[in-house]
């Protein structure tokens, strides 16, 4: 039987949740979370496309998602923009 790799990012219905995930792996104590959902994402929408719009090496990128390597924070804030994140990251 083959299965097929998870991603959450594959049963979200609105921006909405998806924004709200995002949020809560941002705000969780462990910042690992966050790149791991940023990877997600990065595979839901194809890292090809990711990478150009990033202007980022499809290499890094797949590195980046395969756990290879950590972001930097440019990498991760260009990813953000690119994929027009807009955070309700709170501050408390």
């Amino acid at each position: 039987m083959k299965t097929s790799k998870f991603n959450a990012f594959d049963y979200f219905e609105s921006d909405d949740e998806i924004l709200d995930y995002l949020s809560d792996c941002f705000n969780d104590d462990d910042p690992q979370l966050f790149v791991t959902a940023l990877s997600h994402l990065i595979e839901k929408k194809g890292v090809a496309e990711v990478a150009k719009l990033t202007g980022l090496n499809r290499e890094s990128l797949y590195k980046t998602i395969k756990g290879q390597t950590q972001p930097t924070w440019a990498t991760v804030h260009k990813i953000i923009h690119a994929l027009k994140i807009q955070s309700n990251f709170a501050y408390a």
